[in-house]
């Protein structure tokens, strides 16, 4: 079984960053375009080798209906296997560009932009706001946990971004070093009997331009989601 924490088309290691990589679970039943036998895709991809795989048409059009979907009946890895109830996201498109579409959620403050190359990444009110005001958006600052291929010992505590990823042999997978001193990375701890790190990444994220002129309009007239007391 492949793990899950490497990227799915190199073999190599896959640390989450927004706009860098991104991570696929199981659960939704998207099937795996690069296994040599039919299953469905569950670990991270680096965008980097998406956007230069032949296979990524193929992902983009299934990611862009699971994005979409609600419940739906999908049929099974094999002819004589049931069909499968999967969960999508039950977003709505709002932008569609030359390089993007953004699609947003109807029961919360989340959107979501795929790029026509493949990648993509969640963004909430934060970011559009961030937008709105002309200001430079970044990913939430929430704690990422990643199981490393091998252990770093106690010195992974001091690397940085990019030295953690040089020392994983995969910064080349990424961006250069100066885009990388963009992201605001910070250790958070590491559990070396599993190779267990967490990590909080506030990365800037790639809109287009096209994307962000949209966002910046979208912005204006937003009303952010709000629940009746029953509802919370």
């Amino acid at each position: 079984m492949p793990d899950i924490n490497l990227c799915q088309i190199c073999g190599e290691a896959a640390p989450p960053v927004d706009g860098h990589s991104g991570e696929i679970i199981g659960y939704r039943l998207l099937r795996d375009q690069w296994s040599d036998s039919p299953s469905f895709l569950d670990g991270n991809l680096h965008f980097s080798c998406l956007e230069r795989s032949e296979e990524r048409e193929a992902f983009h059009a299934e990611f862009v209906h699971l994005v979409q979907a609600g419940h739906e009946e999908i049929s099974g890895l094999e002819k004589s296997h049931p069909p499968l109830t999967r969960m999508g996201l039950s977003m709505f498109p709002v932008f569609s560009g030359d390089e993007c579409d953004i699609f947003q959620s109807g029961k919360a403050d989340r959107w979501m932009l795929v790029s026509k190359t493949g990648p993509w990444f969640g963004f909430g009110l934060a970011q559009l706001r961030a937008i709105g005001s002309d200001e430079i958006p970044v990913s939430a600052s929430e704690v990422t946990r990643y199981r490393l291929p091998v252990d770093l010992g106690d010195e992974v505590g001091t690397y940085g971004l990019s030295d953690l990823l040089e020392a994983l042999g995969v910064a080349h997978r990424y961006a250069d070093t100066t885009e990388l001193a963009r992201v605001e990375y910070r250790f958070v701890d590491y559990y070396a009997p599993k190779n267990l790190i967490d990590y909080v990444a506030l990365a800037p994220l790639p809109f287009p331009e096209e994307a962000r002129t949209f966002l910046a309009a979208h912005a204006k007239t937003y009303t952010p989601v709000t629940f009746d007391e029953e509802d919370a």
